[in-house]
């Protein structure tokens, strides 16, 4: 009887256990069905929060699921990125990236807790926004080159002000140093609006920012945007920096979407299929615009592309000026 029963219990277990690589196709097959967590490495309200949440409600229409936002800040934004290191790679959790938070931290970090070329998947990539170089409304400098050409007779003179250590203006400030060899004062501030309202009062000599951030203060006309990372309509005067012999002056603003490389792969089809056919959606990039985003969808080999171009950069220009966030 003993026996009997063992050999039945067996044979009922190899069967389940057969069955098991069956089971996990068909859900994968299913995919998704629950809601799916997007991690935002920053308090709600910045420009990778906003931008997360107006593609989320484009995003979630094509999965058919609930798209969650879960800000986890900190560390410019290596604080959650690294965190989701940690999450189940089914799918139902992935991660908003942007170049300061999985490129130039983990670049400057002592401990990098992840490699974004090795550690993360790219589902896709959806647009960016300019980083902007201002000045105040009565600076003597009408160009970059007349700014430049000062800084460079007057070393040390020129204080620059840099809301974001490891993000995004802080490169656009690195990149400047690299690539001209001016001698500019490094101003760091804990937030935009202390670095706005330094240059309103005339405390510093330039800011590099957002462009969100700029717009209001360069359309009054109480700012001037003497450079950009990109060319954009809405300042179509104003060079890039590769414009005007400044290559590294070249990584923007940009919001992407990865996830785990253990991600089953019928699931990444499908995060991919859907952002994609989000992307598409006309109704997202008027959105986005009013944002300050332009949407220049890429696919994840095209994310995958942006994120070494944007390592090689970063690591030359950490490299030649000894860029800190301490």
């Amino acid at each position: 009887m003993f026996h009997c029963l063992f050999r039945t219990s067996l044979i009922a277990s190899v069967a389940w256990i057969a069955l098991q690589p069956g089971l996990s196709l068909a859900q994968d097959a299913k995919f998704p069905t629950k809601s799916i967590e997007v991690v935002v490495p920053f308090a709600p309200g910045g420009i990778t929060d906003v931008g997360s949440r107006i593609v989320s409600e484009y995003y979630s229409k094509e999965l058919g699921v609930p798209l969650v936002i879960r800000n986890q800040p900190g560390g410019g934004g290596l604080t959650g990125s690294a965190a989701y290191m940690n999450a189940t790679p089914d799918g139902y959790t992935i991660l908003a990236g942007i170049a300061g938070s999985i490129v130039s931290n983990v670049l400057l970090s002592r401990n990098p807790p992840f490699d974004p070329r090795r550690d993360l998947r790219p589902i896709g990539y959806i647009g960016d926004s300019p980083v902007a170089f201002l000045v105040h409304k009565d600076s003597p400098y009408k160009t970059f080159e007349e700014l430049i050409t000062y800084a460079k007779a007057n070393p040390g003179k020129l204080r620059i002000g840099v809301s974001s250590l490891g993000g995004e203006t802080h490169i656009m400030y690195t990149s400047i140093l690299k690539d001209t060899k001016a001698d500019l004062r490094m101003i760091p501030y804990p937030g935009t609006g202390q670095s706005v309202a330094a240059l309103l009062g005339q405390h510093i000599d330039g800011l590099t920012l957002s462009l969100p951030a700029s717009m209001p203060y360069a359309s009054s006309g109480e700012m001037r945007v003497l450079l950009l990372t990109r060319r954009t309509p809405i300042f179509p005067d104003v060079p890039a920096g590769a414009d005007i012999g400044l290559p590294s002056v070249s990584i923007n603003f940009w919001l992407g979407y990865l996830a785990l490389p253990k991600t089953p792969p019928a699931a990444l089809e499908k995060l991919e299929a859907a952002l994609k056919r989000a992307a598409s959606d006309p109704e997202l990039s008027k959105k986005l615009a009013q944002a300050g985003f332009t949407v220049d969808y890429r696919d994840s080999a095209g994310f995958a592309k942006l994120i070494d171009s944007n390592w090689t950069i970063l690591s030359q220009v950490i490299k030649e000026t000894g860029m800190k966030t301490d």
